[in-house]
């Protein structure tokens, strides 16, 4: 990556809105002005299986859209934490929920875990599980990360919005 360039890796398996989440914050970073390049990658069978939403952010055009190392990275299930440890630069942010259980993160990796899936089943009717990717979105703008105001104004302002922002406001106000 050049100079400007910051990759995030949202990982999880299928079913639970990872295609979703990169696409926000994709379409956030791209309303303030930001060069964003967005790929998803994704077994066959999809649901239960490892997906991956990858986002290249810039203030310059991006002249390679593949993400080989991460800078950061949010992984929401087990099954998807293999392939993303190799995938991380020297000096990343890992970012996972509690139901991982992380073992042996690379030297130099700043790691936070957060109840994410706990706390979208408590915030939200349905499935959690799709909530819990915007729970860690909203703890990734408390990182300063990504602007909250950003990800709020690309879910849009009809009242069925509402169940999309109110999981960034549970997973910002993370300790």
């Amino acid at each position: 990556m050049n100079g400007g360039e910051k990759g995030l890796l949202i990982s999880g398996v299928g079913g639970q809105g990872i295609v979703f989440a990169g696409r926000l914050l994709a379409r956030a970073w791209f309303s303030q002005g930001q060069h964003v390049a967005l790929r998803h990658a994704y077994g066959a069978e999809v649901m239960g299986t490892a997906v991956h939403s990858e986002v290249v952010v810039s203030p310059d055009p991006i002249p390679c859209p593949y993400l080989e190392f991460a800078d950061v990275a949010v992984v929401l299930h087990r099954a998807a934490l293999g392939e993303v440890l190799p995938r991380l630069a020297p000096g990343a942010l890992l970012v996972a929920d509690e139901e991982v259980k992380l073992a042996g993160a690379p030297d130099g990796v700043r790691v936070e875990v957060r109840p994410f899936i706990a706390v979208a089943e408590k915030g939200q009717a349905g499935d959690a599980g799709r909530a819990s990717p915007l729970v860690a979105l909203g703890f990734l703008a408390r990182l300063g990360v990504v602007d909250l105001d950003a990800l709020c104004a690309v879910i849009g302002k009809d009242p069925a919005s509402e169940d999309n922002r109110r999981p960034l406001h549970l997973g910002h106000s993370l300790g």
